[in-house]
């Protein structure tokens, strides 16, 4: 499933220097044409799902941008980003990178001097973070399917953290960075659905990935929402295929069948396709608001299952 490409288009627009919003989703858009790096005034761009790989080295001359998310695909997704990428972004708020399977590290912070939400989800290649020292305004942080990552930064630049979430495997849980190293814990093993390889210690004697106490402090204060637990086969939700998306036809919470599966639902997760998912969080999230009458109105023609009448 190719996207349609739409570089030619967004040169045009850009043309005059006077675009400040990007907004595109399923469209392809591998590079940024030139003619964005006369747009000085961008303030929003997300690309979801428009098989971009990397930046231009002139992507940091966008100084006015406050709003950046990157999604990726399971096949293809950002593989690289300049070093100084963001260096003079003081006016970014708000920074999401996710499902960028292949990025293997991230520029320096040093200057998201107001950054308030980032949020890291599916780097499956992630092994460390950049210094957090200029992330005094953060507030909200999002650690979502890392399992590489086998240690955090010094939470102490933090002013006000109102929000740290983890989801998935971390391996800092539990190999030593928070002091006791325990390889029988499941976050630790070899990966249920990704096949990543079990953790091993981290060194006792080592000087370096040492938990700071502000980053102790923080993950007891939030311990709720973090190191919770792995994704199961049944948590996933894979990217949709042809086939997927047919037995759907298009029809939102709609019962569909996987063999060997006793329920999957028709679902469109991260703005993809509708497709067939095994997946019990959007079964029991349609549960839920049908049950509290809240969200869109239920169909029963297709959710009596779900409990709609």
């Amino acid at each position: 499933m190719n996207p349609k490409n739409v570089t030619a288009k967004v040169a045009q627009l850009a043309t005059m220097g006077l675009l400040q919003i990007v907004q595109l989703t399923n469209r392809n858009l591998q590079v940024l044409p030139e003619e964005i790096r006369g747009c000085t005034e961008m303030r929003y761009m997300s690309l979801m799902y428009t098989h971009t790989q990397t930046f231009p080295s002139w992507i940091k001359e966008l100084k006015q941008l406050e709003y950046l998310h990157v999604e990726g695909k399971a096949t293809i997704g950002l593989v690289s980003l300049p070093v100084d990428m963001f260096d003079e972004m003081s006016s970014l708020t708000t920074l999401h990178l996710g499902s960028n399977v292949a990025l293997p590290r991230l520029p320096s912070f040093h200057g998201l001097t107001n950054l308030k939400v980032l949020a890291l989800a599916v780097s499956m290649a992630l092994e460390e973070l950049p210094a957090f020292d200029s992330l005094h305004k953060l507030e909200r942080l999002v650690i979502a399917i890392a399992p590489l990552l086998d240690s955090l930064p010094d939470f102490s630049p933090i002013h006000d953290l109102k929000s740290f979430v983890t989801i998935d495997r971390g391996t800092w849980c539990c190999n030593g960075f928070l002091g006791e190293c325990d390889l029988q814990n499941p976050m630790c093993g070899t990966h249920p659905v990704w096949g990543t390889p079990a953790a091993t210690c981290l060194p006792t004697n080592r000087t370096e990935k040492v938990a700071s106490r502000a980053t102790l402090d923080a993950i007891t204060k939030f311990s709720k929402s973090v190191c919770g637990g792995i994704i199961r086969p049944t948590d996933s939700q894979p990217s949709p295929t042809e086939e997927t998306m047919a037995s759907c036809g298009g029809i939102l919470y709609r019962h569909c069948e996987i063999p060997g599966i006793p329920e999957a639902i028709c679902y469109n997760a991260r703005f993809m396709g509708i497709a067939c998912t095994a997946s019990k969080f959007p079964i029991e999230m349609r549960r839920r608001q049908i049950a509290l009458g809240v969200g869109d109105p239920c169909n029963p023609e297709y959710e009596a299952w779900l409990g709609c009448k």
